[in-house]
């Protein structure tokens, strides 16, 4: 049993095909499961090894590589590869494992502990093949980091992208041993390896790297610190949001009554890093917000808005002892691209960072949408309360319902690291 070092040193393995000459630790690569559940590919397509040496293990889908590289801490990664890496709430996953890992091998000294700091990519944008690191613990500011001199024979001069975890950032190299030419440290989901080093690392390095959250980006546009500039990428979708209720009224006599019905309705937007930018920061009023429009308008050649207020009159028909309301579904509009957000001097280690795969919806500007009126007779209680001293049509304010959206925005975007 290997035992965790409380206070470890830099790690150092070598990777080389059997039957070699060279002085190094023999991996042979071993496919160890037979899953056939949706998404599997080729026997051995998504691969694991601990850098500290052991075998690599190989699985035909990305989920069961992950689940045991994790010590089956996370059992529910996407199958689809590029899904999971461009997933934030999976990438905090893979971390949130890497903590519990270390929290259980300092209070169990015998316990192994398994970290995933690393996904390597044989194609760019997070395809094909791939081989994850892992290592004794996360990445950290007072440890040296860890390294491969020489990468399993099937990835050398073969990794085309990859993604790193656990607060780590890596830099690759075109020898072994660490030498030759190498990128500059990169932190997040990389598309490519880039700086001349496509399809040529022999040996990565890992290093302790603080990298900032979306929210904290978007501040220091806001604030002018940084620039920041979107580009949209790919067709614009439209849907409806899902009819909501905007006037009703209560028809107390024993005829059919028309009303005039004066509403507004306000109808907001949405994206993909709501739940980070948390409820008291509105990018609809924001600068990020203002670049996210000027970019539309540029690449669609109509207008964005993050928020719109409508106001008409409908003319309401109600039966004889029925209530009877305004249903309004608003036209919606979904777009996506990435930040580039510009430091002048660098910030977090970098001059640029991405939010990459930003997704926004929101309302089609000077649309109606569809606006239609229904009724039903009207309970008991509802005449008792609506009904009363000789009452012929009642007003009342509309019932608040959640609206039942046809379009989601997916949670996509995450932060990555550009030139230092």
């Amino acid at each position: 049993m290997k035992h965790r070092m409380k206070s470890r040193s830099k790690k150092t393995v070598i990777f080389a095909a059997a039957g070699t000459s060279v002085l190094a630790l023999t991996v042979p690569i071993t496919a160890l499961a037979t899953s056939t559940e949706p998404g599997s590919e080729a026997p051995g397509s998504h691969c694991t090894v601990d850098i500290s040496g052991g075998p690599v293990q190989c699985f035909p889908t990305y989920r069961a590589a992950i689940a045991a590289a994790t010590d089956g801490r996370v059992k529910d990664a996407p199958l689809d590869v590029r899904k999971a890496v461009a997933n934030p709430a999976f990438r905090k996953k893979i971390d949130v494992a890497g903590t519990a890992a270390e929290l259980r091998a300092d209070e169990e000294s015998d316990e192994e502990s398994s970290v995933v700091i690393g996904t390597e990519y044989l194609d760019a944008n997070h395809a094909g093949k791939s081989m994850s690191f892992t290592a004794e613990s996360k990445c950290t500011p007072d440890e040296p980091g860890f390294q491969v001199d020489q990468v399993p024979a099937e990835f050398n001069d073969a990794i085309s992208s990859y993604q790193t975890f656990n607060d780590c950032q890596a830099r690759h190299f075109a020898d072994p041993g660490l030498k030759g030419d190498s990128t500059s440290w990169q932190i997040g989901g990389q598309l490519s390896v880039g700086d001349g080093v496509d399809n040529r690392t022999s040996s990565i390095q890992w290093s302790y790297a603080e990298a900032p959250t979306a929210a904290q980006l978007f501040a220091d546009c806001d604030e002018k610190i940084a620039t920041c500039k979107f580009e949209h990428k790919g067709d614009v979708t439209y849907s409806y949001g899902g009819a909501h209720e905007v006037a009703r009224a209560y028809n107390c006599t024993s005829i059919e009554q028309v009303k005039k019905m004066t509403w507004t309705d306000a109808t907001g937007g949405k994206n993909s890093l709501s739940v980070e930018l948390g409820a008291s920061y509105k990018i609809g009023n924001a600068l990020v917000g203002g670049e996210y429009s000027l970019s539309f308008k540029t690449t669609y050649g109509h207008e964005w808005t993050w928020e719109s207020r409508v106001s008409d009159e409908t003319d309401l028909t109600v039966p004889a002892g029925e209530v009877g309301w305004v249903n309004r579904n608003t036209k919606m509009q979904t777009a996506g691209g990435e930040y580039t957000v510009t430091y002048k001097d660098r910030k977090w280690g970098h001059y640029i960072w991405y939010v990459r795969d930003f997704v926004a919806t929101g309302p089609v500007p000077h649309e109606m949408g569809v606006v239609d009126w229904v009724s039903r007779p009207m309970t008991a209680a509802e005449k008792a309360d609506h009904c009363k001293d000789g009452a012929a049509v009642v007003t009342a304010t509309p019932k608040k319902a959640k609206a039942a959206s046809t379009k989601s925005v997916p949670s996509t975007a995450h932060v990555l690291s550009g030139p230092r």
